[in-house]
């Protein structure tokens, strides 16, 4: 008899796998210890696919099957086909094909003759149950002990449920984390007390320059005193703007150190939290001293230019006249604006200024 000691122990020790998988051994020993089972185990997948989440068979008995005997396992077959939750002997499942080289060189040597089986999961992806044991002279099957595994199949259940969400949650994060990676622009993400929660490697490497903006004590800051002011009051009201329903942002610059072009930066609110405490600001840190020319092959893919015109648009990119592109690319004043009117007729565009708006948006 199953005390409600034992069977609370248990049930906590599922609900613990699904925000730490390895718990899932601790789990499955628990149920195995009050079911009297040679072990149990949880199984993903069908046939040759068919992989252990977590058990605790005999290892010998698991290499053996993952090498071979999985392939004509006709035991999980049959579960796998069934409802979920429905729950079977192991005599009658096996009884289905006596003699047959899975009973006589995998069941019977290892003595996994009898038990509990049962698919947890619907869907494509068979998830199911095992808990083999020696043939005795009584089924395994007894009123008890599939009592007790159905009271525990919701358990169960519930607990690959959330470590199934939370794998997927742990994923989405991860691809996040990869595209603002990607962004060229210095992306910081603080909170209320301007203390920094995340921040891409561009602005890890503009922060680490220390050349107009640092991090000082987990804050983003600037060093120059009137601009971190300003910093400081536009992090702190976009975190307060979103919980009076307005969020409009501020942009301004921050001067350099190095005399180089000032940073461009954008204090933008984001979406309101339960709480101010969690309240979020997103700062974005643009470095015109790092932007990057769109490649000429780009240029020719994007627009049709030919390799000489290609080479006119990236110098006006970088903001060169006509006679210094002519020099440099030792062509006359003739051939220089040939090029440029062909530019112009294959972007559509009418003025410089326009074609340059279309030159810098294709930046990747």
């Amino acid at each position: 008899m199953v005390t409600i000691d034992e069977f609370s122990r248990v049930v906590g020790e599922i609900y613990a796998s699904a925000t730490s998988p390895e718990n899932w051994v601790v789990a499955l020993a628990g149920i195995s210890r009050i079911l009297d089972a040679t072990g149990c185990a949880i199984y993903i997948g069908a046939g040759a696919n068919r992989s252990m989440l977590s058990g605790t068979v005999p290892s010998e008995a698991s290499k053996s099957y993952i090498e071979h005997f999985r392939a004509i396992d006709y035991v999980l077959d049959a579960v796998e086909k069934s409802p979920a939750g429905l729950i079977h002997g192991g005599q009658a499942l096996i009884a289905s094909k006596t003699h047959s080289e899975f009973e006589t060189d995998f069941m019977r040597p290892f003595e996994l003759t009898d038990g509990l089986f049962m698919r947890l999961t619907v869907g494509t992806t068979p998830t199911t149950f095992i808990a083999p044991a020696p043939k005795g002279r009584d089924p395994f099957d007894t009123a008890e002990r599939v009592k007790v595994i159905g009271t525990l199949v919701p358990h169960l259940q519930q607990a690959l449920r959330t470590q199934e969400h939370l794998a997927q949650l742990g994923n989405g994060v991860g691809d996040i984390t990869e595209v603002i990676d990607a962004i060229r622009h210095g992306i910081v993400i603080v909170g209320s007390g301007c203390g920094v929660v995340h921040l891409n490697s561009a602005a890890e490497r503009i922060l680490t320059s220390a050349d107009g903006l640092c991090i000082r004590s987990g804050r983003v800051e600037a060093t120059r005193v009137s601009t971190n002011t300003e910093l400081q009051v536009s992090i702190t009201r976009a975190c307060v703007e979103p919980q009076n329903g307005c969020g409009s942002g501020d942009s301004f610059a921050c001067s350099r150190s190095s005399g180089r072009r000032p940073y461009v930066i954008h204090v933008l609110p984001l979406k309101p939290a339960e709480n101010a405490s969690a309240a979020r600001a997103l700062v974005m840190i643009i470095d015109p001293e790092y932007e990057s020319e769109p490649p000429k092959m780009l240029l020719r893919r994007l627009f049709g230019l030919t390799s000489g015109e290609a080479d006119v648009a990236l110098r006006m990119l970088r903001g060169d006249g006509l006679k210094p592109i002519a020099a440099d690319l030792a062509l006359s004043m003739a051939t220089v604006k040939t090029h440029l009117h062909h530019i112009f007729n294959k972007t559509d565009t009418h003025r410089q200024a326009e074609l340059m708006r279309l030159l810098l948006g294709s930046i990747p």
